[in-house]
């Protein structure tokens, strides 16, 4: 019993205890946090949050002032403990500013520099990287500033000018994709590096995944792999567009893209089809999904197109089993695939013409090897026209008319 009524009242010396001390904290230290997250994110980059979750600090800067700090400044990291540190660090952020504004981009590149050295983990370089990829950008040197925002971005993630940075990233790629020269030392213009811009649109959509440009630096990125003849990472790109952003703007483009992609890729009818089914494949989803866009007219010559392809495909090897192998029961099946394929082109129309002449038990012409070796024997059911089965063909949508853009 005593040592309840010990722990009761140990219990209410605590509580008495803890409230003493948070009634003894003056205002100001309490409210200061939530008065800090409540700050405006300025989208100019006049603003540097901390790289904590809640910012408990800000710097602010204007032309008249330069870089000064709000009242109730607590640094971020080690490398500022005191005060004199701290108004070290601002002096030096505003030295490297005045450099920059002077035109001085080179000494203010190496003072920056030394700030993201010297103070790492802190709002002064979390500044230092942004402004290092803002000089580096009017330079064209595209490797450095992307890579300084890169810095920024991993190193101070929870910077309010993510978004921008993001928007920059993406700017600097798609200039690049666009044709833009990097410059050596910020003056000797260089050669296009479309590899790299590749690569900046992947870092892109990884850096902001569910960002407003993971989207769009997809389908820039496949675009340039089309340009380039890097297929793969075209399609790669494109079907990422469809399968992680369903509802994006870019989509009904993306399935355009890759029909397209895929009929480039088409060696020719005499080849395999597996690309000509693909490019059908989206062309027909893009015409289904998609029916009143500006480009479904172009889906549906697409469609055309490949249907043609495949048509042709099919009449190939019929000839193939008709005129070199006698085998007129085989020829009959692939001459009905061409029809069924473009029912209305005129591959479909010679088909019909040889159907009927297998009908009629009219033999093809002998060629070289008929006259020396003699014809490949006659089989028994060489006038026998079996009706075309169920093929994944006519499953795909083959035989049916083609649908007409609205």
């Amino acid at each position: 019993m005593k040592t309840k009524v010990l722990g009761y009242y140990g219990g209410v010396v605590s509580f008495l205890l803890v409230a003493l001390f948070a009634l003894s904290l003056p205002a100001s230290e309490l409210a200061r946090d939530e008065a800090a997250g409540a700050l405006a994110p300025a989208f100019n980059g006049q603003l540097v949050a901390a790289p904590g979750k809640i910012p408990a600090h800000t710097l602010v800067y204007n032309e008249a002032e330069g870089w000064r700090l709000l009242a109730g400044f607590v640094p971020a990291g080690e490398s500022v403990k005191t005060q004199g540190q701290l108004q070290i660090a601002l002096e030096r952020l505003n030295e490297a500013r005045r450099e920059q504004n002077a035109g001085s981009n080179s000494s203010a590149l190496s003072l920056y520099k030394k700030i993201t050295e010297d103070y790492p983990g802190t709002e002064f370089a979390a500044e230092a990287f942004f402004q290092r990829g803002n000089i580096y950008y009017t330079r064209n040197q595209f490797t450095n500033s992307f890579q300084n925002y890169e810095d920024l971005i991993h190193k101070h993630p929870e910077d309010i000018r993510f978004d921008q940075v993001i928007a920059a990233q993406f700017t600097i790629a798609s200039d690049i994709k666009d044709g833009a020269r990097p410059y050596l030392w910020g003056w000797m213009p260089w050669f296009r590096n479309t590899v790299e811009a590749l690569d900046f649109f992947e870092k892109v959509n990884r850096n902001a995944p569910y960002g407003e440009f993971a989207a769009r630096a997809l389908y820039s990125k496949g675009l340039l792999a089309v340009d380039e003849g890097k297929t793969e990472e075209a399609i790669d790109a494109f079907e990422r567009i469809i399968h992680n952003y369903p509802s994006a703007p870019e989509v009904p483009e993306a399935y355009l893209s890759l029909a397209n992609t895929y009929e480039n890729d088409i060696p020719g009818a005499e080849w395999d089809q597996g690309a000509t089914r693909l490019a059908l494949e989206y062309y027909s989803e893009f015409i289904i999904r998609f029916p009143s866009h500006p480009k479904a007219k172009e889906a549906v010559e697409g469609l055309s197109r490949m249907r043609e392809t495949l048509a042709k495909n099919r009449y190939d090897l019929a000839l193939l089993y008709y005129e070199e192998h006698n085998n007129a029961r085989a020829a009959a099946i692939y001459f009905n695939e061409a029809i069924n394929a473009a029912p209305e082109s005129t591959t479909a129309q010679d088909a019909r013409k040889k159907i009927n002449d297998i009908r009629d038990g009219k033999l093809a012409n002998r060629g070289i090897m008929d006259w020396i070796f003699g014809r490949y024997p006659v089989t028994k059911d060489a006038d026998y026209i079996p009706p075309p089965a169920p093929t994944d063909l006519q499953n795909m949508g083959f035989g049916q008319a083609v649908p007409k853009a609205e």
